[in-house]
């Protein structure tokens, strides 16, 4: 077990135990009371949990409130109170009752407080069986255990399963980065996490609102892939207690998301209401009524009515459609409350103009409001049945525009399919309708940008380029085409193409006054990377006025950096601290803040403390090797500075910071001969900056200088 393990978990009961794992908890205190009695848990107000707490009754409240963890047992209202200590300041209360009150005020204060020590320790020993020893968090078996127990309230959760992959070179890089991963959802994650074993953590948030499972969803993986993980795949799920099959759903749900692309989502809903899809083809009985309409058609429209449901009227669709029409026009309902109708051998222009006629008339006879979706037969390759869905998508299309709405499936019809898609962490699917969309409009640039998009989150980052530059070519200050353009070079690793496109974007997005603050993010970091601090240090203020921005680690990492580099160290440390609070496993930010203890004279014990976890946590990190080095560079203790060097060098052989320290060792080490071939190094590396190459030289310039003779 690493030193990092050992130092965080400390062994007592939480908040989230006391809800996990309450009737295990209860179970064992009863089976310890020489009596039998029942026992209620109930977490004192000054304990927070982001799980649902049960309801504690109206006679125990003032009870349960003004107890803390130094509280002793007592009798009252005609049971026993045990308080036990949790983590922090908080603390639980274990209610004993159901028995003789006068055989449980027999009980001793002394005797109460011995079985609230033994309580205390079997407690922990429980909590030990639920967490898993990699990471400190919960494990499998917590997480079952809580999906299986029963419940007597309706609290509802959303759970989600997201699975990681990356790249490790042993199996202890694997531990140290499962061990870094929990850390960071530690500090991004709303709810409890759990780590069920292969890469797989899981969240429970209390709650079971879609939309929030969708945004959160999208948000841990945008994260995780900022963080460089290869793969991230997102399941997620809303229940309620007592529902059996949460988990079995929520894991078919993973391998579908597998499906989806390097970095798919899934709704386990999907596996529940399969029925309401927004796209899904009628059932078995519906669909023969359809084939038998078509079969032998070579050309027809279809059209999908549905009532709007703000202007309902006394008469059904179905009724006031069936006056209206011809004989070449039939007609069924839909299970939804929807009808279909057919028009056999009509062109998509007859099929249009006629659905927004009849349409029209329905509203006038029976002052109702109808949505329609409609399609024509033959389109691209689309088979006949695939027409009911292409129905469907148009429906969805003709709400944006509102009740009342009819639209006719077209291009713009299968960008608003593909959003919905995308949004659904589909990418594959949603690639595929920005396809045929474009089949249909070639050229049309929202398609275009929403294709690149899609295919950036399949890892098609050529592809997506080539989507991007075909809309700059007709516009060159599209905004949307820039930023993803640029993001498309970054993850190539092309980092000046990158910064070329990031920076019109940003000026674009200036004067045109567009929103968000996502550009800023990769504005600065590429600044930085590059050594422009002076660049970086305006967006990064930008950025810094952002609420959601303000909240970000990675906005305090970046002004740590920037202000170190521009030798403002006092503003870089409190930077930096931020950063650790937010975030307390950033490994750079914590690297950085160390070094600059050490050389900023605010402690060296601390600053190589807080440098040495950082290696400790990830020893494949070059950049924390060079750091740590630095360091002992800085403290003349030139052997370790030598060792940390070459380590990173090892890592990283192109790290040019590096090789200029590796230099400025050999020179104090008396090797001016092996400095002068380093720092030639230097000026040949293609990723070297301007200020680093002048480095190199002016140290060249003095070696000669110290030796002219050798050097002629």
């Amino acid at each position: 077990m690493t030193w990092l393990m050992q130092s965080e978990q400390s062994g007592k009961v939480t908040p989230d135990d006391c809800i996990l794992l309450a009737p295990l908890f209860e179970d064992e205190v009863a089976r310890l009371f020489p009596l039998p009695v029942t026992v209620h848990l109930y977490l004192a107000t000054c304990a927070s949990s982001p799980l649902v707490s049960p309801d504690i009754p109206e006679m125990l409240q003032e009870i349960v409130a003004g107890t803390t963890g130094q509280s002793h047992p007592r009798y009252c209202l005609g049971m026993i109170c045990i308080p036990l200590e949790l983590e922090g300041s908080g603390a639980a209360v274990f209610t004993i009752g159901d028995a003789d009150p006068a055989l449980l005020q027999k009980f001793s204060s002394s005797w109460l407080l011995d079985f609230q020590k033994m309580l205390q320790h079997h407690m922990q020993r429980i909590r030990q069986i639920y967490l898993d020893p990699e990471t400190g968090l919960h494990n499998s078996r917590a997480l079952e255990y809580f999906l299986q127990a029963s419940s007597p309230g309706q609290s509802r959760y959303s759970l989600y399963l997201v699975s990681t992959f990356f790249i490790r070179r042993s199996t202890v890089g694997s531990f140290r980065k499962i061990q870094y991963l929990a850390g960071f959802f530690s500090a991004i994650c709303p709810g409890v996490l759990f780590f069920l074993g292969q890469g797989v953590f899981a969240v429970l948030v209390a709650g079971n609102d879609r939309a929030q499972r969708l945004i959160l969803a999208h948000n841990l993986q945008r994260r995780l892939k900022r963080e460089g993980l290869q793969r991230v795949h997102v399941a997620f799920t809303g229940f309620q207690r007592n529902d059996g099959h949460v988990y079995r759903d929520i894991q078919r749900a993973l391998v579908v998301a597998e499906r989806r692309g390097p970095f798919g989502l899934c709704d386990a809903d999907v596996f529940k209401n399969a029925e309401q899809h927004p796209f899904a083809c009628p059932d078995d009985n519906e669909m023969r009524i359809l084939k038998k309409l078509w079969r032998g058609v070579d050309r027809f429209g279809l059209a999908l009515f549905q009532q709007d449901k703000e202007y309902k009227g006394p008469k059904s669709v179905e009724a006031l459609l069936v006056p209206l029409l011809s004989e070449q026009e039939q007609l069924f309902a839909s299970c939804r409350g929807q009808v279909f109708l057919f028009i056999a051998n009509a062109s998509a222009a007859i099929t249009e103009a006629r659905i927004k006629d009849l349409a029209e008339k329905v509203k006038e006879a029976g002052q109702v409001s109808v949505s329609v979706g409609a399609c024509s037969f033959p389109c691209l390759r689309y088979s006949k049945t695939a027409m009911v869905k292409n129905c469907r998508k148009a429906l969805m299309h003709a709400k944006f525009y509102g009740p009342g709405s009819v639209v006719h499936f077209d291009a713009l019809s299968l960008n608003v399919s593909g959003d919905w898609y995308f949004d659904e962490g589909d990418f594959r699917q949603a690639v595929i309708e920005y396809s045929h969309g474009l089949k249909l409009h070639p050229g049309e640039n929202n398609l275009l940008n929403s294709l690149g998009v899609a295919l950036i989150e399949m890892n098609r980052n050529r592809s997506a380029i080539a989507s991007f530059n075909e809309v700059l070519a007709k516009d060159s200050d599209n905004y949307m085409a820039l930023v993803n353009l640029g993001y498309a070079y970054q993850m190539l690793g092309r980092d000046s193409l990158a910064l070329e496109h990031f920076e019109k974007a940003f000026t674009v997005q200036y004067h045109s006054g567009i929103s968000g603050t996502d550009i800023y993010q990769q504005l600065s970091r590429l600044y930085c990377r590059t050594g422009r601090y002076d660049k970086a240090l305006p967006v990064l203020m930008l950025w810094k006025q952002d609420k959601e921005g303000a909240r970000d680690f990675l906005l305090y990492r970046l002004l740590g950096e920037v202000y170190a580099e521009t030798g403002q160290a006092a503003d870089a440390m409190k930077s930096l601290q931020q950063a650790l609070q937010l975030y307390p496993h950033d490994l750079i930010s914590m690297s950085m803040l160390g070094l600059l203890y050490v050389e900023q004279g605010e402690g060296e014990d601390a600053g190589l403390l807080l440098l040495e976890k950082a290696v400790s946590i990830d020893d494949t990190s070059a950049d924390c090797w060079y750091r740590l080095a630095r360091a002992f560079f800085h403290m003349e203790k030139m052997k370790a500075a030598h060792d940390g060097v070459r380590r990173c060098l090892q890592l990283k052989r192109g790290h040019v910071q590096a090789m200029l320290l590796l230099g400025n060792i050999l020179l104090i080490s008396g090797k001016p001969r092996q400095a002068a071939t380093v720092f030639h190094r230097v000026l040949r590396a293609k990723n070297s900056l301007s200020m680093d190459k002048k480095t190199a030289e002016k140290a060249i310039v003095d070696l000669q200088e110290m030796n002219p003779t050798k050097n002629r």
